[in-house]
């Protein structure tokens, strides 16, 4: 049984990916999604081991919990945790929750270690980062398109699919996960294997299609003749993409012939206003370098979705009121997702954040229940400031609120506790392309979700 606890709302690669590979090695193989799927005690009798997916800190942080109540239940069945966050919080997992731990290039380890059952149960901690050949992932097995995120966009609502069309990243910003285990690596997925996955997708009434590359463009050549290849057999496609802000600026000349292909918008990290901020984090691009990324892609006649990290230790409320004020300035009201107002640095075990002078002088000791090294603000407004945007978003998240409703209510916060007047929220464009789903995967898991992972049984589940 392969288990997926958390994949941004989407129907999750990382169960469909390992799924194939296990069923092309001979073994049978069943797929639950716990973000959409109860999990009845009994369901497990009879299956041979359990792999829990854990491609982000949500993901691991409701796999924890979820793990324990597998091991209560069935203390002899083997455990394997895999996917980017599998060996964080080892101490924790290894030996007591997970019996094997796979990172990186997954697929082969998982197979391998499924195969060697019959004989014994291997121990083991894994990182690969060779180059490896996939199955098309096997999605029969996994809930409807309908049961996850749609795009919303003038009026209407699209099925979404995702796929994956490289794993790992070229660059190393110091504050993302994926630098600890890939270290500029790249590995790409074939680009027939990818064309014949969206090929499925749509067979299941995709409309949208997002790409959960870390970067879209750290192959540009690559991801170009992918998204050539789908416009030729499905030309009424869209397509939502993550960039980095260089990359925005250092390909401006393939925006237009992307936006034709059907790229309908794009992800990009901006993170702060603050250039010390980002010089820490090593973005590579600097506060104009994001307003022009802005200009950039709107003449091309696509949209663009920044994600923000307004809190680290230094950060003060004028800080956070800044975001705001570049938001206002630059017409991304509406293309701010709230969630993104709260997010508060993680420094997982292996961030390269631990080891910057700045960084480490903050930093007290790491938790292995947040799975995240802990730090204290400098200033007492922001944690104050945090606490509050934080509850404000958690809340809103589990009561599906209105995310302009929401975004009033930070922006009244802001302005309270910083004393910058940000006033009522501008009018913006209404048709603003957006995902139904807007958690990150930098963000803690909500109280909601919590709750709905903390038990193996029937629950009701309320997505729309």
């Amino acid at each position: 049984m392969l288990i997926s606890t958390y994949e941004l709302g989407h129907q999750p690669i990382h169960l469909a990916s390992p799924a194939a590979a296990l069923t092309a090695a001979g073994h049978r193989v069943r797929s639950v999604d716990l973000s959409v799927q109860d999990l009845e005690p009994d369901d497990l009798a009879g299956f041979d081991a359990v792999g829990f997916s854990v491609p982000m800190h949500t993901a691991m942080r409701l796999a924890i919990p979820a793990a324990r109540r597998i091991r209560e239940l069935h203390p002899d069945l083997p455990v394997a945790f895999y996917g980017l966050y599998a060996d964080v919080g080892q101490e924790r997992t290894f030996g007591v929750l997970a019996d094997a731990i796979f990172c990186g290039e997954y697929e082969p380890d998982l197979v391998s270690w499924v195969s060697g059952l019959a004989v014994s149960v291997d121990r083991s901690v894994r990182i690969s980062l060779g180059k490896s050949s996939f199955e098309l992932p096997k999605r029969d097995g996994l809930p409807p398109l309908g049961e996850y995120a749609r795009l919303e966009f003038e009026g209407g609502s699209r099925l979404t699919g995702a796929v994956e069309a490289s794993h790992g990243c070229r660059h190393r910003c110091r504050h993302c996960p994926i630098p600890a285990v890939y270290d500029r690596r790249l590995r790409v997925v074939g680009e027939s294997l990818v064309v014949a996955d969206i090929d499925q997708l749509v067979a299941m009434g995709a409309e949208h299609i997002t790409f959960s590359d870390a970067d879209f463009l750290n192959a540009p050549a690559h991801s170009l003749g992918i998204l050539r290849a789908v416009y030729a057999r499905h030309p009424q496609l869209s397509f939502d993409v993550t960039v980095k802000v260089e990359h925005i600026l250092r390909h401006r000349g393939l925006w237009p012939e992307l936006a034709e292909l059907g790229v309908l918008f794009v992800i990009s990290a901006f993170e702060s206003v603050d250039q010390r901020t980002l010089d820490i984090l090593d973005k590579g691009h600097s506060v104009a370098d994001m307003a022009e990324s802005v200009s950039i892609l709107r003449g091309a006649g696509i949209h663009l979705r920044p994600t923000w990290l307004p809190f680290l230790p230094w950060t003060t409320p004028e800080d956070v009121a800044g975001i705001m004020r570049f938001v206002d300035k630059n017409g991304l009201a509406s293309a701010l997702d709230p969630v993104q107002l709260a997010i508060k640095v993680l420094v997982p075990e292996g961030s390269l954040l631990v080891d910057h002078p700045v960084m480490k002088s903050h930093l007290t000791h790491f938790d292995p229940e947040a799975l995240t090294w802990l730090w204290s603000f400098v200033h007492p407004d922001s944690e104050l400031l945090h606490k509050e945007l934080d509850m404000i978003a958690g809340t809103a998240s589990d009561c599906a609120q209105e995310a302009d409703v929401t975004l009033q209510a930070m922006r009244t916060t802001i302005s309270e506790i910083s004393g910058v007047e940000l006033g009522e929220q501008p009018r913006t464009e209404s048709t603003v392309p957006r995902l139904s789903e807007s958690w990150f995967c930098c963000a803690e898991p909500t109280a909601g979700q919590a709750i709905s992972i903390e038990s193996i049984g029937p629950r009701r589940n309320d997505r729309d």
